[in-house]
């Protein structure tokens, strides 16, 4: 299966034990302005998306984009936290994947999962246009720097 565009640099990264320190941004979109690590990924192709676990993702897309298919490509990887950026519109949401009803009650290696949102509120969408910086605590919540 093939790696989006600059995944290669992460996944050697990842083979030395690091990780990056920031969000990685992957762009259904082409070229944003971001100082994060960027992957570029087309709708149209499938990937491997392994190398995605455990790190901070945020996707980002615009209406013209089919994003359903890799978000949820990208959410069996189970990334630490995965977020969805609508960069026309300047909206993001929280991503989770989750069992569907009929999983309940079968052993987890039968389930087939769904993805759920949580939309961001005003001022996270206004804060996350205009670059400010977040970092986590020790239990993951984040915060505003500055």
């Amino acid at each position: 299966m093939n790696l989006a565009t600059n995944a290669e640099i992460i996944i050697a990264a990842r083979m030395k034990g690091k990780m990056p320190a920031d969000m990685v941004i992957i762009s259904m979109i082409g070229p944003v302005v971001t100082q994060n690590p960027i992957v570029f990924a087309s709708a149209a192709q499938q990937y491997d998306w392994c190398w995605v676990r455990g790190l901070d993702i945020c996707v980002y897309m615009n209406d013209e984009v089919d994003w359903q298919a890799l978000l949820m490509a990208v959410a069996i990887q189970r990334p630490a936290h995965l977020s969805l950026w609508d960069n026309g519109g300047l909206w993001g949401t929280a991503v989770h994947l989750i069992p569907r009803e009929s999983d309940l009650g079968r052993p987890v290696r039968y389930w087939k999962h769904e993805i759920d949102f949580s939309p961001w509120m005003d001022f996270q969408n206004d804060d996350f246009a205009i670059g400010r910086a977040y970092a986590r605590n020790d239990y993951g919540v984040p915060y505003a720097l500055g």
